[in-house]
């Protein structure tokens, strides 16, 4: 279940699709993904999403974990409290 985002437009973009700072191309695949994780019970759910590739981040980022969702693109948050907490979209490679 998705309990928080730390990006605000993100949080627009999902409850109501309303994308604008989110490449076109992107919009379907996020909202995608963004739905598996809120149906989601926990993390072993999160790594069944199909082609999602969920891995826990390293180093300074520990505690975080990142799901493909196109290219370089992934959704980066915590799992907190039985919950998707803290979700951002980010190009980090």
């Amino acid at each position: 279940m998705i309990k928080s985002f730390a990006d605000k437009e993100l949080e627009r973009c999902w409850k109501y699709a309303r994308c604008a700072k989110i490449k076109p191309d992107l919009h379907r695949r996020v909202l995608m993904r963004l739905d598996f994780l809120d149906a989601a019970k926990g993390l072993e759910d999160a790594a069944n999403i199909p082609g999602g590739y969920l891995h826990p981040l390293k180093g300074e980022r520990t505690g975080e974990y990142a799901l493909s969702v196109n290219g370089p693109w992934r959704l980066v948050f915590r799992f907190e409290q039985g919950g998707f907490t803290r979700i951002r979209l980010e190009q980090y490679h």
